[in-house]
This record gives structure tokens, C-alpha cells and sequence, in this order.
């Protein structure tokens, strides 16, 4: 049985509402559309073809019975099947101003909205790596923010260039995911990671 990450979404979805999907194909991506076309055959509701827009339903009046569901259905749209992800621009950000770790744990939250397991872990492990290699450079290398921001900039372009691209594309239609929550965590683990550094000089030690 064909599947993508759309498929158990569409699955869902009676009828007219895949119909309505299918006539407004240019609203919805690629994927969410071919997850359409796939259970529109299940349902034996159109052709099995190779054409990943084929609109050409069995029943004659189809097309009037899609157009009368639009009035009906007006609150469908490109949000019911479009993903919520962490921009690469909030990527970039969490990366430069914090570290490439906190970059890596958004990059991971989108793989795993995706679906995308090995991937996570490919990320995750990269992170891992990359923190402990860099730690390690930053001891033997001068103590400048420069310094810093370059090893961050390098982590940067390797989690958007590569594994990004490599694992959701580069032209992935998405809904840009709010980064307060996160932008408060990472705010609040590095004020703990100074108040500990410090603590010895509060208490006097």
C-alpha cells in the first residue's frame, strides 16, 4: 500500500473533503496531494493512474458534487495539511546566539514532526559530536567571541545545508512554528549554566 507522512491525515477525511482538497490542488502541497489521489483509489472514488493530479472521477456529476461541497466547506485550507516547523532563520538564531546544540533540538522537533526517526537521530548524534569536538578545540584555541561564533556559524550550515536539505528539501511548504517556548527554555538553561559557573564566587569559595 502506497504511504507518505499524509496518508493516515487523509485517511481521515470523508469524501467531499478529499474531493475538495483534489480540485484546489494548487493550495496543498505535493505530498498531501498525492497522499489525496491515494486514498481516493482505495475508495475506488477516481482511476488508478500514474498522473499525480489526475482529477477524472468515475461518476459523472463529480465535479458538481465537489463544487457544491466547497460552499459547504469553506474553512479547508492550505493549514489543515501543511506542517508546523521551526524556520531555518530560527535555526540559524537559536544556533549563532546560544550554541549548534540548541539549533540541533529544533532541527530535531521538525524531523520528528515529520516523521523522520533515523534522521533524528543522525541529528542528534551529530550535535552530540560536534558540542564535544568543539568544547574540546575551544580550550586550545583563543578565548574570543569570534572564535565562538565561528564554530556556531559552521554548525549552522551543516544542520541547514545538509541534513535540512537533505532530509526535509529545500522547497518544503511549511507553517513557521511560534519559538517562544523554546526561546524561553534556552534562556533559562543558560542562566542556570552561568549561575553555576559563578556560584563558587557568590559563596566565596
Amino acid at each position: 500500500m502506497n504511504a507518505n507522512s499524509f496518508t493516515k491525515i487523509m485517511s481521515l477525511k470523508s469524501n467531499k473533503e478529499l474531493e475538495i482538497i483534489l480540485k484546489e490542488k494548487n493550495d496543498y502541497n505535493q505530498e498531501a496531494i498525492q497522499a489525496v489521489v491515494w486514498e481516493m483509489e482505495v475508495r475506488n472514488l477516481i482511476q488508478k493512474t500514474d498522473d499525480l493530479y489526475k482529477d477524472t472521477f468515475k461518476e459523472s456529476d463529480a465535479i458538481q458534487t465537489v463544487e457544491k461541497a466547497i460552499d459547504h466547506n469553506e474553512h479547508l485550507s492550505r493549514e489543515m495539511v501543511l506542517p508546523h516547523l521551526y524556520s531555518k532563520r530560527a535555526i540559524q538564531g537559536f544556533t549563532l546566539f546560544f550554541s549548534t546544540i540548541f539549533g540541533v533540538l529544533l532541527l530535531m522537533q521538525n524531523l520528528k514532526e515529520m516523521n523522520k526517526p533515523v534522521a533524528r537521530n543522525q541529528v542528534l548524534f551529530f550535535g552530540i559530536a560536534y558540542t564535544t569536538i568543539s568544547a574540546i578545540l575551544l580550550n586550545y584555541l583563543p578565548k574570543m567571541f569570534f572564535v565562538t561564533l565561528l564554530f556556531n556559524m559552521i554548525g549552522y550550515a551543516i544542520l541547514s545545508e545538509f541534513f535540512w536539505n537533505k532530509n526535509l528539501g529545500n522547497k518544503l511548504a511549511y507553517q513557521k512554528k511560534e519559538i517562544w517556548k523554546p526561546l524561553m527554555i534556552s534562556f533559562a538553561v543558560m542562566l542556570l549554566l552561568l549561575l553555576l559557573q559563578f556560584l563558587p564566587q557568590i559563596l566565596g569559595v
